[in-house]
C-alpha cells in the first residue's frame, strides 16, 4: 500500500509540475504526463497486441478442424481432450492466450495509478481550452473520447471479430457513461490514451496490410 501511495504521488507530483512548467494548467499537465506515460508503454502494448493477434489468427486457422474433432468425439469427451491438445501441441499453439494475459495484468497498476493520480488532480478544477472546470463532467470530451474509443477499437477489428459488433459496442458504451459520470480531468487523460490507442491500431494495421501484401 506505501509503494502504491508513493507510485500514484509521483504522478500526482509530475502531473502538477508540467503543469507550472506550463503557466499552471492543470489540463495541460495531465495530457502531457498522460501522453508520455502512454508512449514509453507504447513498445510493451504493441508486442502484446502482436502476441494476442497471432493467437487468434492461429485459433482462427485451427477453428475447422477442432470442429470437426468435436463432432467426431462428442460423446467421448476423455478422447476429444486427448485429440485437441495433441494439435494444439502439433501447431505449438497455447489453448490460452497466457503471455498477452501476463502482460495486460503487469500494465494494470500503472494504468490505475495514473489514473488515481489524475483524479486528485482534477479535484482541484481549472480551466482547459472549452472545458469551464475539469473537476466536472464535460459533454463535449464525453462524445469526443467516446467516438475515439470506437474508432479505435472499429479499425483495429480483424476480420474474425468484424461479426461481433458487442466486442466494439459494449466498450464504446462504458465509455460513454463512464466519462458522463467523471471529472473532465479524468476524460482528458482517457482521451489521450485512446488517441495513443488509435496510433497502436494504425501500426498494427499497416503491419498486417504489409504482410498480407508479402504473402
Amino acid at each position: 500500500m506505501i509503494l502504491w501511495e508513493q507510485c500514484v504521488e509521483l504522478l500526482r507530483v509530475s502531473i502538477f509540475s508540467v503543469s507550472q512548467a506550463c503557466g499552471g494548467n492543470l489540463g495541460t499537465g495531465i495530457v502531457l504526463v498522460g501522453f508520455v506515460l502512454r508512449i514509453v508503454l507504447l513498445p510493451l502494448t504493441l508486442k502484446l497486441a502482436r502476441i494476442s493477434a497471432a493467437h487468434r489468427e492461429s485459433m482462427h486457422r485451427l477453428k475447422p478442424e477442432l470442429d470437426r474433432l468435436r463432432t467426431r468425439f462428442r460423446k467421448q469427451p476423455e478422447r476429444l481432450a486427448r485429440e485437441t491438445q495433441r494439435v494444439f501441441e502439433r501447431e505449438d499453439v497455447s489453448p490460452f492466450p497466457v503471455v498477452g494475459c501476463l502482460g495486460n495484468l503487469v500494465q494494470l497498476p500503472m494504468f490505475l495509478a495514473m489514473f488515481s493520480a489524475v483524479r486528485r488532480c482534477a479535484a482541484v478544477g481549472g480551466r482547459f481550452l472549452w472545458i469551464g472546470n475539469i473537476a466536472n463532467p464535460d459533454v463535449v470530451l464525453t462524445l469526443a473520447v467516446t467516438a475515439l474509443t470506437g474508432a479505435s477499437l472499429a479499425w483495429g477489428a480483424q476480420s474474425a471479430e468484424q461479426g461481433r459488433t458487442w466486442l466494439i459496442l459494449i466498450p464504446t458504451v462504458v465509455t460513454f457513461f463512464a466519462l458522463s459520470k467523471m471529472a473532465a480531468g479524468v476524460g482528458l487523460y482517457w482521451g489521450v490514451s485512446s488517441l495513443v490507442s488509435l496510433l497502436q491500431t494504425a501500426i498494427l494495421r499497416r503491419e498486417r496490410l504489409a504482410t498480407a501484401k508479402a504473402s
